[in-house]
């Protein structure tokens, strides 16, 4: 696949799926502008391809953030033909446990982050007549235990990319999702997930022995799926779902 010349916005692109999304694009062609909140690791990953790879500190969660990093794109570029949804925050906790702070931080990152985002795109995604690719999870159509809030979050983005794939299919823009399973990214850690190493070790025994390839994810098998939701050769494909989860049934 070729993504020569086009740019694109790959948030939450310092590690794991997005770091490994947006390096298979530059290497396609494409000038993509990642976003974090960590600025020493987004400038750590922009450095692997200086040329391809622009870093832009933000956090998807603060409105003031997202029209920032779309009006960086407009004024140095004047067009976007990708937006991926990536930028998402996994926090583990049972409901019991499940406090205000908790839940509005997993729905202002995960969902509310989303929207905005792709709310202030929008024209210069109509321009290009551009894709959108939302990153969810398969917990969203099999919520796991002591997962609920997480688990809810990501349903909403399956809803918010089947709505949008119908509203804007007019304006010439794709909106699909691709929905990962256990992957093996920085965001299965112990201290943030707020576990011990011996809680977080029995939590993946546990994933895999749901996952029928008995294995976890690597993040370029998911980049792999998302570019193919952005190509130009797809572009019939509007509100689909694609799961990379080793088999884990929907």
């Amino acid at each position: 696949m070729s993504f020569q010349d086009q740019i694109i916005l790959v948030t939450g692109g310092s590690t794991g799926i997005g770091a490994a999304t947006a390096n298979l694009f530059a290497r396609a062609g494409a000038t993509v502008v990642i976003t974090g909140r960590n600025e020493a690791t987004l400038r750590t990953t922009a450095a692997l391809d200086a040329k391809h790879l622009l870093p832009v500190v933000a956090d998807v969660s603060k409105s003031a953030d997202a029209a920032r990093v779309i009006e960086t794109i407009r004024a140095k570029y004047g067009r976007l033909d990708v937006l991926v949804n990536n930028a998402g925050v996994f926090e583990i906790s049972p409901i019991s446990d499940a406090s205000a702070e908790h839940y509005r931080r997993t729905f202002d990152i995960n969902v509310g982050g989303l929207i905005e985002t792709t709310r202030l795109a929008l024209p210069l995604l109509r321009q290009s007549k551009g894709a959108i690719v939302n990153v969810a999870s398969v917990v969203a159509d099999q919520p796991f235990a002591n997962m609920s809030v997480y688990s809810a979050s990501k349903a909403a983005v399956l809803a918010l990319t089947r709505a949008w794939a119908q509203e804007l299919a007019a304006d010439g823009i794709r909106v699909n999702a691709v929905s990962p399973g256990p992957i093996e990214t920085p965001i299965f850690d112990a201290k943030k997930l707020g576990v011990t190493d011996a809680q977080l070790s029995g939590m993946g025994e546990s994933i895999l022995g749901l996952v029928p390839a008995k294995r976890f994810g690597k993040p370029e098998e998911v980049a792999n799926v998302i570019a193919f939701l952005a190509a130009r050769t797809t572009t019939f494909v509007h509100g689909a779902q694609y799961h990379v989860g080793g088999g884990i049934e929907a």
